[in-house]
């Protein structure tokens, strides 16, 4: 299979410059072919050579990234797009965008290495990689769409029957993974209190003694929630709040 073509649309040279240089060892799969400062530079590349892929920057002045992505969705979907932004609240709409792929400068090594075998369709991590590779999203299912949540906003996982959800300030959602999943690739900011609830520490309002040795936790969310600390995980939510 010949190199994909790719097109870097960013408007700061030194960004360009980097996404250059994490590319560069996937030289025999993508191809640099262009670069655009601007969202009507990188039309008039498009029209002139047929890219496979496109580095799309979110936020660029004049008309944005992600108003080329959506035009591109509608106008040329063959092309595979990756968005690359200094922001996480733009992930819902470069994911409706059909985006292979949303980047978070700064951008690693491994998160490219990530995004190139996407695009080209190669193997997938190794089972024992994958199960503990830190998520930096938890994908979410809605009116059958998957929805990332970036891990930063989750307030706390909940698990009910069958079912495990993810919440955030806005509400809650459903997830795929299992609790003991979430528990070992979430980061140290994420606790388990409970069988069923993981929280995120960041975002613990109050710590209230309840009953018969258990604990509450009121979160920072619009529904107020309280989440359960049962008695074996008592001491370690006095130890990462540092109470006697």
């Amino acid at each position: 299979m010949p190199p994909l073509k790719a097109l870097i649309v960013e408007d700061e040279a030194p960004a360009r410059m980097e996404l250059r240089y994490l590319l560069e060892p996937h030289r025999d799969v993508i191809q640099i072919v262009g670069e655009a400062a601007s969202v009507p530079e990188a039309r008039t590349l498009l029209n002139a050579i047929d890219y496979d892929v496109v580095f799309l920057d979110v936020s660029m002045p004049g008309e944005s990234g992600m108003d080329l992505g959506l035009e591109l969705k509608a106008t040329r979907p063959e092309i595979k797009i990756v968005f690359v932004s200094a922001y996480e609240e733009h992930a819902l709409e470069a994911f409706l965008a059909y985006a292979v792929d949303y980047l978070l400068k700064p951008v690693s090594r491994a998160r490219i290495d990530e995004t190139v075998r996407r695009l080209t369709g190669g193997p997938e991590l190794s089972a024992r990689d994958d199960d503990h590779a830190p998520l930096e999203w938890v994908p979410c299912e809605y009116n059958e769409q998957t929805i990332p949540i970036p891990v930063a906003e989750i307030v706390y996982i909940a698990a009910e029957k069958e079912s495990i959800f993810v919440a955030t300030k806005e509400g809650r959602l459903q997830t795929r993974f299992t609790m003991n999943e979430l528990e070992a690739r979430l980061p140290q900011d994420f606790l388990r209190t409970h069988r069923s609830f993981i929280v995120n520490t960041r975002f613990v309002r109050a710590i209230m003694p309840h009953f018969n040795g258990t604990y509450l936790l009121k979160m920072k969310d619009k529904a107020q929630s309280e989440v359960l600390v049962s008695r074996a995980n008592v001491k370690k939510v006095k130890e990462v709040f540092h109470l006697s």
